[in-house]
């Protein structure tokens, strides 16, 4: 028996087409190399001029994938054209499997490093719940899809066949979808949560069963609270708890109304202990009513039925705070109606356009505005020539009698309240700091429009309209009458009657959501002192 072996096929290189080759990748290299310094030299130097960072560390993420594409993509473009290469096509696979591979690095760390990053940025400039919830949930399940659909991709480029796996991950998709109705169906519910926003983390509901719980967490699945009654955590499915009538105690304020019924003598003029009661009441410094007389009262009506041991240091705290108060509700209600004058002149000026000197006025009325809040108009550099005009907060100095100054000195002053607990001292600046870089944004957001209206001269007034209803309603109010304790005459068997007094607790949610049961308690013991003092109660 005889072999024969026949020797390999040699591989024909036709010379010009290596020349072309090597043409091509010069070329590709030199128009990588230009675009290397411009992005990650030149480029760079000016984004770190920016106030915001995402443009820069969307280029630290994106110098070696975007590399390692742009080489992959010159060699298979290159490589394409030799002809011997094509009777090898497992070249042109692993160079599309490199470009997979980096593409799904690049995307994910784009996602982790930048995108996820500026929604956790806005969501703490907004009301939403994003960067307590949502974007965690983001952060640990997209990059898991994009590893994932990357991984397939990548497998695929490499020329095997992945129908028969993809037509199974459908099957599979649906089956489980069915299986986990449930949970998806929560899931769904949970996320239909975030996005109406019926509560805000730390919110304090009245349940069904009339017990009271804090939000704590909108998980994947439940919702988590706190009972206040019971001390203890329960967890809701987030399916049930849409469904249900849920009332919130905290919003639109965390004021919340308290009543008590006070008996008295079948003799007893009701008027004379109205106006007892109310000032009792109004003398509480934890109570909401007009600052004036609860000032006149404090002094008159609180603590001497020996509420606790520091009265005196409570009522000098409430005193501080009642009246760094009153200066914060008279600079509010300044800017409140320089907004409404300011909505008044637009209304009547927009009539037929504004010109030039109109859009200067409204924007001298409006930095008069921003002066009171605190702000003032600064100019950053962008570039060479480019200036950018922002309002900025004022020193300490110079700030120090301006809204956002008096805000900060009404919520020091609270802090001295003894009743506080630790987590008050922290929760209370935040909560106020939060809403204080609210109104920062809103008022340059609306600075922006009026130095650019860009054919929204018509809806000036509905910006300026907006802003103030947010001032009024989520802010601060600078007065609210219905907020004063009121009084109703209840008749009851044998010619006697009781009066019922109802009155709102500054914030609910402090000393651990047990703050207005304190409050409660505190004015029923002075209120029956003084009463029988006055031999007004049976």
């Amino acid at each position: 028996m005889v072999f024969c072996l026949t020797p390999p096929q040699a591989i024909q290189v036709n010379p010009e087409e290596v020349n072309a080759l090597i043409q091509d990748l010069a070329i590709a290299a030199g128009v990588i190399f230009v675009l290397y310094i411009f992005f990650f030299f030149i480029l760079r130097l000016w984004f770190r001029r920016l106030r915001n960072d995402l443009p820069l560390v969307s280029l630290n993420v994106s110098r070696l994938p975007s590399v390692i594409v742009a080489i992959a993509i010159s060699l298979k473009i290159a490589l394409s054209q030799l002809e011997f290469l094509k009777t090898y096509p497992w070249v042109q696979n692993i160079l599309s499997g490199a470009i997979a591979l980096a593409v799904t690095f690049w995307v994910a760390r784009l996602f982790t490093e930048v995108i996820a990053y500026a929604l956790k940025k806005f969501a703490e400039q907004s009301e939403a719940m994003w960067d307590d919830v949502l974007i965690p949930i983001l952060e640990n399940t997209l990059p898991i899809l994009i590893y994932l659909v990357g991984g397939l991709v990548t497998i695929q480029s490499f020329g095997v066949d992945l129908t028969g796996l993809w037509l199974a991950i459908g099957g599979i998709s649906f089956i489980l979808g069915f299986a986990l109705k449930d949970i998806l169906s929560n899931f769904t519910s949970g996320l239909v949560l975030l996005i109406d926003t019926p509560f805000r983390f730390g919110d304090v509901i009245a349940l069904p069963d009339g017990s009271r719980a804090v939000i704590k967490k909108i998980g994947l699945r439940v919702t988590e609270m706190y009972v206040i009654d019971t001390h203890c955590q329960t967890y809701l499915p987030n399916g049930n708890f849409e469904s249900q009538s849920i009332v919130n105690l905290s919003r639109p304020t965390s004021h919340y109304y308290y009543s008590l019924n006070i008996p008295l003598k079948a003799d007893v003029d009701p008027a004379r202990a109205i106006v007892l009661m109310e000032a009792v009441v109004l003398a509480h410094p934890d109570t909401l009513g007009e600052i004036d007389r609860k000032l006149e009262y404090i002094d008159k009506f609180y603590g001497f039925s020996g509420l606790t041991d520091n009265v005196d240091g409570k009522r000098e705290a409430g005193r501080k705070r009642l009246i760094t108060e009153k200066a914060v509700n008279i600079q509010l209600n300044k800017i409140e109606e320089s907004f409404d004058l300011l909505a008044q002149k637009i209304n009547l000026l927009e009539q037929g356009g504004l010109d030039l000197d109109e859009i200067r006025s409204i924007q001298g009325d409006f930095v008069d505005i921003c002066t009171n809040v605190g702000l003032e108009v600064q100019a950053e550099r962008v570039g060479r020539r480019t200036r950018q005009a922002r309002l900025e907060e004022m020193t300490e100095e110079m700030g120090a009698d301006k809204l956002i100054g008096l805000i900060r000195a009404w919520y020091g002053a609270w802090l001295t309240d003894p009743d506080l607990i630790r987590e008050d001292k922290e929760t209370l600046p935040q909560e106020w700091e939060q809403k204080l870089s609210l109104l920062k944004l809103k008022l340059n957001k609306l600075f922006r429009k009026l130095n650019n209206p860009s054919g929204e001269e018509t809806r000036l007034d509905d910006a300026i309209e907006t802003i103030r209803t947010w001032l009024r309603e989520d802010f601060k109010s600078s007065r609210n009458e219905w907020q004063d304790p009121k009084v109703w005459v209840n008749e009851v068997a044998l010619g006697g009657r009781s009066l019922e007094i109802k009155f709102f607790v500054d914030d609910i949610k402090l000393e651990h959501c047990l703050r207005g049961n304190r409050i409660q308690s505190e004015i029923n013991r002075d209120l029956n002192w003084q009463l029988r003092q006055a031999y007004l109660y049976t």
